[in-house]
């Protein structure tokens, strides 16, 4: 990803996302993206959250995704089909999540979106 497409990307998802940063650890690695104050709707908490996004393969492959260990639902439980994993210096969980494959329209934005939407499901 070239440094205007990464600076483009890093735009979109701050006026989308209301917070956002590019932390890749060098220009030559995917672009990763430090989400600083995501909402989720609840019974998810807590809200704003943080949550990491890398974007490797990008637009040919789904960026990956992981939130803040801390995010749980009412009940205390994360989210299912998950673990926790190393990435950038710090804890993240991952969760396994199916959408389809390219999205409509096809933007970093959107591909986040459908990730969210793991949130908006029964617990």
């Amino acid at each position: 990803m070239d440094a205007d497409t990464r600076r483009a990307t890093v735009e979109a998802l701050v006026a989308a996302f209301g917070g956002a940063r590019d932390v890749s650890p060098d220009a030559q690695q995917p672009l990763h993206v430090l989400l600083t104050s995501l909402r989720i709707p609840p019974p998810w908490r807590p809200s704003p959250t943080t949550a990491l996004a890398r974007f490797a393969g990008w637009p040919g492959a789904r960026p990956e995704f992981w939130v803040d260990p801390a995010v749980v639902n009412g009940s205390g439980e994360p989210p299912r089909s998950g673990n926790v994993q190393y990435v950038l210096g710090g804890s993240w969980r991952q969760f396994s999540f199916g959408f389809a494959w390219p999205c409509d329209p096809l933007t970093p934005v959107r591909a986040l979106q459908l990730w969210l939407t793991r949130f908006r499901e029964p617990t």
